[in-house]
């Protein structure tokens, strides 16, 4: 048999090795690579799912940043995925972090509003009852000094304002990087957990630009909330975010409402009435002035006025200047050219007439002033209702005496029925 063996062996060639096994060993032997087998398979099945979970969706209004072992990676732009799909290492190898940079989420700011309680809210903000101003309660900001007022030294105003602030995420690098973030928690979204951390740093550095921005105006322009004021808050807040390279963009700041002291109200009423009345007077007298000076000398009158207040300006060009005027002016120089016309031509025939009875004045001066006295005397008369004349007489001794009406005023007609 043993010599069987070699010449077997000879004749068909080499047996695998597991024929030369035991037929049980034959099936371990079997069980183990089938075993090895499936295992391979299932092991490569799962480095391709692992793999394939490193796929991820950035959303129309997001942007994400890939964490590689806690660092962000990429270089320059290639940094910041854009929507769309990308692939990176799973968990825990990278880290993907979305940041919806579209979304604007706004932020009420009451820290300068006075307290109100939960009824007062209900009611609209209207309080109902108010003692002094107590500073741990009641948020306010100060104001300058109106002109007006004319007050000197420190002294500042107060105002009680409400705010709304929105804001978006410009950069998602900088935004990661620059502003501390609190570890989230399973099913928190990124917002939330930025809320948390953001809008604190954004009421604060809020709360700051107001109070260095409201100091600029005065009550009147907090109070018609001027269109200025929430710009420069504005850009001041934006201002200290860029400092801090915080990738955070201020898109709007909006002052809601503003108040004065409620417990002044009366004075400021008081106050707000005269001061109302004091721009209505002002408003009028200008209105009054343009209106005399268009009567007077035309819709030029101011210009031309202050053309000739210049002590530069020669004779002629200030008669070119009134000859532009109009209105009144033009009637009272036509009046006043017809008024020397006219006393040129008296004078002139006056003169005439005089010349004219010079010769016989050297003959006759006594006869012709004679003439020239009962001629002014005849112009005079005709124009007097009662008429007493006393010739001249040389004896002084006589005496002259004249009836006069008691009442002026009554007609002669009447004097005359009642004699």
């Amino acid at each position: 048999m043993n010599e069987r063996l070699p010449h077997s062996n000879t004749a068909q060639g080499a047996l695998p090795e597991t024929q030369l096994l035991h037929p049980g060993q034959q099936s371990l032997a079997e069980a183990l690579r089938v075993s090895f087998l499936i295992l391979k398979l299932i092991m490569t099945a799962v480095v391709l799912l692992f793999l394939a979970s490193g796929f991820f969706t950035v959303e129309p209004n997001e942007q994400a940043l890939v964490l590689v072992f806690g660092k962000v990676q990429g270089e320059g732009e290639s940094r910041i995925k854009q929507p769309g799909y990308h692939w990176t290492f799973p968990d825990p190898i990278s880290e993907i972090i979305r940041i919806p940079v579209k979304e604007v989420r706004t932020l009420p700011i009451d820290s300068f509003w006075f307290f109100e309680t939960e009824q007062e809210k209900l009611a609209g903000g209207k309080k109902m009852a108010y003692g002094g101003l107590n500073p741990v309660q009641d948020g306010y900001c100060l104001t300058r000094n109106e002109p007006i007022t004319q007050l000197k030294g420190s002294d500042y105003n107060i105002v009680h304002s409400k705010w709304t602030v929105t804001y978006s995420i410009s950069s998602p690098v900088r935004f990661f990087e620059n502003v501390y973030m609190e570890s989230r928690k399973p099913g928190e979204s990124f917002m939330e957990v930025a809320s948390r951390t953001v809008n604190p740093l954004i009421e604060s550095l809020t709360s700051d630009a107001v109070v260095s921005t409201m100091v600029r105006y005065s009550l009147d322009e907090a109070l018609r909330s001027s269109a200025g004021i929430p710009e420069r808050v504005r850009m001041v807040l934006q201002n200290s975010l860029d400092a801090m390279d915080s990738g955070i963009h201020i898109d709007d700041v909006r002052l809601n409402r503003t108040n004065w002291p409620l417990q002044v109200d009366d004075a400021f009423q008081a106050s707000s009435q005269a001061i109302n009345k004091s721009e209505q007077a002002i408003i009028d007298a200008r209105a009054y002035k343009e209106k005399l000076l268009t009567d007077t000398a035309g819709p030029r009158a101011e210009e031309i006025l202050a053309a000739l207040r210049n002590e530069s300006v020669t004779d002629q060009q200030q008669e070119d200047y009134v000859h532009q005027m109009g209105g009144q002016v033009q009637v009272i120089l036509a009046e006043a050219w017809a008024y020397r016309t006219r006393v040129e031509q008296d004078a002139k025939a006056a003169a005439d007439y005089l010349k004219s009875l010079l010769p016989e004045y050297r003959k006759r001066p006594a006869l012709v002033l004679q003439r020239l006295y009962q001629d002014a005397v005849e112009e005079i008369l005709q124009k007097v209702d009662e008429t007493i004349f006393v010739p001249p007489y040389k004896d002084r001794g006589r005496e002259i005496r004249v009836m006069i009406n008691r009442d002026i005023a009554r007609p002669k007609a009447e004097q005359s029925e009642k004699k």
